[in-house]
């Protein structure tokens, strides 16, 4: 089965694709299954710059895409960024809209330093133990199918990063996702941006298998079409028939 669970679309205010685009190209590349993951950013930073997003007139237009096409199955979904500090106002946002898929993503450290885009520097080991406690109160307290893009602040570095003090940690963070039936996202954005490895790395899914994780999830992370599908190849066999989410 041919999936990608994490793209971008007209309802993201920093995507140039148009969902129809994505799906022609998706059913080219014979994909069988693709998620629309639209962002929900909520932290008052966010708000300021690009409002909240229509989330009714989001989902009616996957829904009616949905009853349209027969060549793949279309899922509709959201990546709630930073969603344990804006937990009760997203809650808000989503109650009686039924999506496919929740995805949870930490972007933002506790000094406001936002670890989705290009840093001018690396980060401090005092600021990735921040990054990863962030994500341990992301996945302790919020109610998501996805764990998404786990290392983000790594994606733009030029070489793979020693983390191993944040090991302790990073196990917490595996328990508890197992614990709680959420999958791990491989997110392979991190290679077109020059980043050497896939996020999390093959070292760290391992930490995942070696406490018994099984449940993966796979995205692109597109915000432009040719960016869709763009080193998905090169995801190792041994993870790739390893897959094992099913909405």
């Amino acid at each position: 089965m041919k999936f990608d669970y994490h793209i971008h679309t007209e309802d993201s205010y920093d995507s140039s694709i148009k969902t129809i685009d994505l799906i022609d190209r998706a059913i080219q590349l014979k994909y069988d299954e693709i998620a629309i993951t639209e962002h929900l950013d909520l932290l008052p930073i966010e708000m300021k710059s690009y409002g909240a997003p229509s989330l009714k007139h989001y989902f009616k237009r996957i829904n009616d895409l949905q009853n349209t096409i027969s060549e793949l199955t279309l899922l509709s979904g959201v990546e709630v960024g930073d969603y344990h500090i804006v937990k009760d106002y997203a809650v808000s946002l989503l109650e009686g809209i039924n999506f496919d898929l929740i995805l949870g993503s930490v972007h933002f450290l506790s000094d406001q330093t936002n670890v989705a885009i290009p840093l001018k520097k690396q980060l401090s080991e005092e600021q990735i133990r921040d990054y990863y406690l962030q994500n341990l109160a992301l996945v302790s307290n919020c109610d998501i199918d996805v764990l998404a893009h786990l290392g983000v602040y790594k994606r733009c570095y030029n070489s793979i990063p020693v983390e191993r003090i944040h090991y302790p940690i990073i196990q917490d963070i595996f328990r508890v996702i197992i614990d709680r039936k959420i999958a791990l996202e491989i997110n392979y954005s991190s290679l077109r941006r020059g980043y050497p490895s896939f996020i999390p790395e093959q070292h760290i899914l391992e930490l995942y298998l070696a406490l018994g994780g099984q449940l993966f999830s796979l995205g692109s992370d597109a915000h432009f079409i040719e960016h869709f599908d763009l080193f998905r190849d090169s995801i190792p066999q041994e993870f790739s028939n390893s897959f094992r989410y099913h909405l």
